[in-house]
Formats: structure tokens, sequence, C-alpha cells
């Protein structure tokens, strides 16, 4: 039961569209199948680049620049390790007197009443 014009326009058009394209199926089935696939085929590509361009790139860029920025930090602390090495005994450790510099230094001694 239709509402009104623009819902009967609307089937007539669709019925239409489905005489058409049984009527290809039968005349042409190889421009059909042909015609079909080459739908599918843009279809990939628009979705794939609308994926790469959209949604990758901004996942990526979100995720990637905090790594980017833990890694740089690491390389500034560690050095860089050789993959080949398993073990860490090359890399040339920091005194304890640097170290408990930097590691303490957002630190706050707060003196308070004792009981």
């Amino acid at each position: 039961m239709p509402k009104g014009k623009g819902a009967v326009l609307l089937y007539v058009i669709g019925g239409l569209a489905i005489i058409g394209v049984f009527g290809q199926l039968v005349m042409n089935p190889l421009g059909f199948l042909q015609s079909i696939l080459m739908m599918l085929g843009f279809a990939a590509l628009i979705g794939a680049l609308v994926y790469y361009f959209l949604i990758h790139r901004r996942r990526a860029h979100a995720v990637g620049s905090g790594y980017k920025k833990a890694v740089k930090q690491s390389k500034q602390k560690y050095g860089t390790v050789d993959r080949g090495m398993r073990y860490n005994s090359h890399i040339e450790k920091p005194n304890k007197i640097n170290r408990r510099r930097t590691q303490r230094s957002h630190l706050k001694v707060i003196k308070g009443n004792k009981k």
C-alpha cells in the first residue's frame, strides 16, 4: 500500500530496473556478467581508497605518534641495540648518581609532624 505519489513512482522505477536486469541477463549474459564484475571492481577500489585515506591514516597517525615518541625516548636513554645481541650486557649502564637524579627529579619531600 503506497503512501503517496513518490512511493508509486519508486515502485515503478524499481520494477522497470528489475525487468531491465532480467532482460539483459537473457539477451546478453556475457555483457551482463562483465558489467557486474566491473561494478564490483570499482566498488572494491573505491572502498579500498576510502579505507586507506580516511580510516587507516587516522588510526596509524593516532597510534603511531605516541609509539614513535616512546621509541625515541628509549633510544636516547639506552642507545640503539643490535637485534643480533641477546643480552643487554653490551649496554653501558648509567652510574647511580646520574640515574638517581633523573629518576627522582619530579619527587618533592613534604615535612610533616610525626606523632
